[in-house]
């Protein structure tokens, strides 16, 4: 029998059902490396097939190439997609937001409240700078993936830091509270912030609704000073960049994604309102297109937003709470339909 040490191929083509063959291309070291072989036209996708590649060091090795998206996506990952809604928004990362006049009880240190809202691909690399998920005034909640591999013969990894400032100032310990996740949000993460305003804590989790599975990746410690500090004018913003002291590391950038299915409440979650959030909540035979509205907490929602199912630049909440809602520098395809490959 022949044996053959190394065997270098560009790409196999495997059979599926029927007549129908997807390719399994590549092995790539890093979910960057993949990323930029497609930018760089080093690889190319074929439409009509399951694009397939394997990346190390991913918990999901396994991801196919997504046309809708633009995304690597494991394949359990992207079940997560008809738990979603009809549409989303897509934020461009550059200067397009969401923005409200008001914001319901939400991002006020001196209440309870819970806010979530679902991703639907998350675009660009890792940042050592603060990128922005959601703000009010001067609270703004934030994410960071700071590369800490030194040794250039590690694999690289990202350190997912959650930073959350109350006055535009993530110097001041007095006016931050932070924490190391080291869990970065996936392409079709829900996200929960829970407060409770007695305990003076923060929560921040991440799960999917393909198997309801959730952690909690952070519990943050308010102190009294960001409480007396804070700056809540103005209106609820999504993923809007910040100015704040100490230069570029120290203020954000805007989130480059989707979102969807905005929900926000002035009661903290508890365990049983929280592990019902991470249910499937896109199945109601007589209001199938009512997203949450037969979950328990429903009532309990100040506000619930759909996101992209309006017309262009519209934002509106089915609880009528947030006033004013649209989608600022951003254009009518950003309304997008949920990817369905």
């Amino acid at each position: 029998m022949a044996t053959i040490d190394i065997l270098g191929i560009n790409s196999l083509a495997i059979k599926g059902l029927g007549d129908q063959f997807n390719t399994f291309d590549r092995l790539f070291q890093s979910k960057e490396d993949a990323n930029q072989a497609v930018e760089t036209g080093d690889y190319v996708p074929t439409p009509g097939q399951l694009n397939t590649v394997l990346i190390a060091g991913e918990e999901q090795a396994i991801q196919f190439w997504s046309f809708d998206l633009g995304l690597f996506c494991s394949i359990s990952e992207f079940k997560n997609a008809g738990n979603q809604a009809n549409k989303y928004i897509r934020l461009d990362g550059n200067d397009s937001y969401i923005e409200f006049d008001n914001a319901g009880p939400v991002l006020d240190f001196t209440q309870d409240w819970t806010i979530g809202f679902t991703l639907v691909g998350i675009q660009g690399p890792p940042s050592s700078n603060k990128i922005t998920l959601l703000s009010r005034g001067g609270v703004h909640i934030t994410l960071q993936a700071l590369e800490i591999a030194e040794d250039p013969d590690q694999e690289v990894q990202f350190n997912w830091g959650l930073y959350v400032t109350s006055d535009n100032d993530l110097t001041d310990p007095g006016k931050r509270a932070q924490a190391n996740t080291w869990y970065a949000p996936g392409n079709f993460s829900r996200l929960l912030f829970t407060y409770d305003a007695t305990a003076k804590k923060l929560k921040y989790y991440i799960g999917n609704t393909s198997n309801g599975n959730h952690e909690n990746r952070a519990t943050l410690n308010i102190s009294q000073t960001m409480i007396d500090g804070q700056d809540i004018t103005g209106g609820l913003k999504i993923g809007a960049a910040f100015t704040g002291e100490g230069g570029a590391y120290f203020s954000g950038i805007n989130w480059n994604g989707g979102v969807n299915n905005l929900i926000g409440a002035g009661i903290h979650f508890g365990p049983f309102y929280v592990q019902e959030y991470y249910q499937n909540q896109s199945v109601d035979p007589e209001n199938p297109d009512a997203f949450f509205a037969s979950a328990s907490f429903y009532d309990d929602l100040a506000f619930y937003c759909k996101l992209g199912e309006d017309t262009y630049p519209d934002v509106t909440d089915e609880k009528e709470t947030l006033t004013g809602g649209e989608l600022i520098n951003g254009s009518a395809d950003d309304f997008k339909d949920i990817p369905q490959q």
